[in-house]
Formats: structure tokens, C-alpha cells, sequence
């Protein structure tokens, strides 16, 4: 199962790939290329990818979910960590996202390709959505 999550990281890095040099949108500022792909338990998926700043909260939306980062520190490094954050961006939603340890924000240690599995809230728990797949790409 592992292998097959590693396959499907892969492969949505690579589709949602834009090449740094090309980039349309790069100010020349130093920006992060942001890259989410969210795979669901009943196996849809969506996927965005986006700029932001380094000394900024970053956004981005992804199907039915916004994503937000908090970078600690300017001047954003591939060994950089930052908060993550996934919530229903539609009102009246079900009450989402949630972390393995229940809560609503979580620390990921570096830029590197990272996941984890969300959950949202019934009355017997929590309950799976699916797996969260994040990798950042610092550019100068």
C-alpha cells in the first residue's frame, strides 16, 4: 500500500510540475511553488498548484478544500518547516479537516513531498477522508 501511495505522490508532483524557469506569475521576488493533491477515500482526486510568498500565509484551494501555510520564518529554504491547515471552503459544509491527532493544523518539518491522512468529525468519531499529498519547491 505504501508503494502505491508512492506512486500516486509521484505522479501528481509530476502532473501538477511547472517548470521554474518558465513560470508565469514570478515577479522575481523569491516565491514558493506550492503543489497539493488531495486522493479521497472513495478515489477522486483534485489537485492545485500555486504561488506564494515567503513571509506571507499562503492559500491556495484544492476541489472543495482551502489549504493554508504558515511559513515560521522569511526567506523560505527546502528544510524550512511551516504549519498546514485544510478546511471545507464552501459554507455549510461538514465540518472538516482534522488531522491524526484531531487537530485542525499540523507541523510539516520541510518543503520535501509530504503526507497526511484528514479526517472530519460524526457522532462515532472521526472518520477518513483521504490523504493530503503537499511538496513546496523554493525558487530564487
Amino acid at each position: 500500500m505504501r508503494r502505491l501511495s508512492s506512486l500516486i505522490l509521484s505522479a501528481a508532483l509530476l502532473a501538477a510540475a511547472v517548470s521554474p524557469a518558465s513560470a508565469i506569475g514570478q515577479s522575481g521576488k523569491p516565491r514558493v511553488l506550492v503543489k497539493a493533491f488531495l486522493l479521497k477515500t472513495d478515489k477522486t482526486f483534485d489537485h492545485a498548484t500555486s504561488w506564494c510568498d515567503h513571509d506571507t500565509i499562503c492559500t491556495l484551494t484544492v476541489g472543495d478544500y482551502d489549504v493554508g501555510l504558515r511559513f515560521f520564518a522569511t526567506g523560505f529554504t527546502i528544510d524550512s518547516s511551516y504549519r498546514l491547515r485544510v478546511a471545507a471552503s464552501r459554507e455549510n459544509a461538514e465540518p472538516c479537516c482534522f488531522f491524526e491527532d484531531g487537530h485542525y493544523e499540523t507541523s510539516v518539518a520541510s518543503g520535501l513531498p509530504h503526507a497526511e491522512t484528514l479526517y472530519y468529525r460524526t457522532t462515532s468519531g472521526l472518520q477518513a477522508l483521504g490523504t493530503f499529498y503537499i511538496a513546496l519547491e523554493g525558487l530564487k
